[in-house]
């Protein structure tokens, strides 16, 4: 559930709640912001899956002003509650009940469990410079534990289009050592801080792109130490490094009106991890449909990555974990509740799936999400 209209948005193994593909159109019909947006955007808190193999679409990263936007304060807020089913040998998720893993050859047991949904986007803007300044925090609770947080500028350029900077931070709880076998493994918050770069309608066309760097830490990292392995062999599991991703799409008015927009968009990412084994290149494929109506807004896409690493797993022999992720997301708003244009209500869902060459790694989510939203 985020605000403002996002650019390309995840894949670290695609999700975090790549939470938002939805939501994201939730609030681009609160923010007025033009239907032909795309929906994905990378997103530091997304990144602690990324190495991860854990479906990782590029989230709403961010949020670009809409040429017609209110100047002074404004905000969204969302609320919901969402029922997820998520299986991960690397993130915990927020009603962990399988703290284990039995075998490193099996994929990873389900996970269900029902979490709330808070959200929303506060700013304000400066009459008569199309300048904004925002704060967005956010809970990504549904897909792991952790959450995130946005503060940033936009700003309108005469005939240009719309660009923004927001420095970024986030956190999800992983696993120390996710290789430990029939024991209660430890938990820690994987946390990343960054930069966010956007521009949306580039030099008045429907081309889009956004650029992100974040940097991620996990204290008492303990992986491999399970197993056993050497110190140099541990290191080559280490989780700490930089992310950068980039994203660029165009945005395909179907009709005069603009209210049916078709937005395909390229994505690549990079994860340059202390560990080598853990480190990571994406590249991939996104098609998002969008329709923006008087009082409803329907939004549906699928994105398809490839991951590869760099070097080959000490766990597994060698093996690498390369992947091939894909996401389906698809969303529902209702604006305009009963007569009042400031309330909303969403539906949305998302189904995800990692196939890695090693089962251990394989993820896949799961989730549906109801909620209202509020717009000052």
């Amino acid at each position: 559930m985020r605000t403002g209209c996002p650019l390309l948005r995840w894949p670290w193994s695609i999700w975090s709640r790549a939470q938002d593909r939805q939501s994201a159109w939730r609030s681009n019909a609160k923010m007025n912001c033009p239907p032909g947006d795309p929906l994905f955007s990378l997103h530091p808190k997304e990144y602690p899956m990324k190495h991860h193999a854990v479906l990782i679409l590029l989230a709403p990263l961010l949020a670009v002003a809409a040429e017609k936007e209110q100047d002074g304060f404004s905000g969204t807020f969302q609320l919901g509650v969402s029922h997820y089913q998520l299986a991960s040998n690397f993130l915990k998720a927020p009603n962990d009940g399988r703290p284990s893993a039995a075998s490193l050859t099996q994929s990873p047991a389900s996970q269900s469990g029902t979490a709330p949904l808070i959200e929303g986007e506060w700013s304000y803007g400066f009459a008569g410079t199309g300048t904004r300044l925002f704060i967005s925090p956010s809970n990504t609770s549904t897909f792991a534990a952790g959450g995130g947080l946005q503060l940033g500028v936009r700003q309108q350029l005469p005939q240009a289009g719309a660009v923004s900077a927001a420095l970024t931070y986030g956190q999800s709880e992983v696993w120390l050592d996710p290789y430990a076998l029939n024991v209660a493994r430890q938990d820690g918050k994987l946390k990343s801080a960054g930069l966010a770069l956007g521009w949306s309608n580039i030099l008045n066309t429907p081309f889009s792109a956004s650029f992100s760097y974040a940097r991620q830490k996990l204290d008492n990292e303990q992986s491999g130490q399970a197993q056993g392995l050497t110190l140099a062999n541990q290191a080559l599991l280490r989780r700490n490094g930089d992310n950068y991703g980039v994203q660029a799409a165009y945005a395909w008015k179907l009709d005069s009106q603009g209210a049916h927009t078709l937005t395909p968009g390229l994505i690549y990412a990079r994860a340059d991890l202390d560990g080598k084994a853990m480190s990571t290149r994406r590249y991939g494929m996104q098609l998002a449909y969008a329709y923006q109506g008087a009082n409803w807004d329907a939004t549906t896409s699928l994105a398809a990555l490839r991951t590869r690493y760099q070097a080959g797993n000490p766990v597994f022999a060698g093996q690498k974990a390369d992947s091939r992720d894909a996401l389906l997301s698809l969303g529902l708003t209702r604006k305009n509740l009963f007569g009042a244009k400031a309330w909303s209500a969403f539906l949305s869902g998302n189904y995800g799936r990692s196939s890695s060459d090693l089962a251990y790694f394989n993820a896949h989510i799961r989730e549906v999400s109801i909620g209202l939203g509020y717009h000052l």
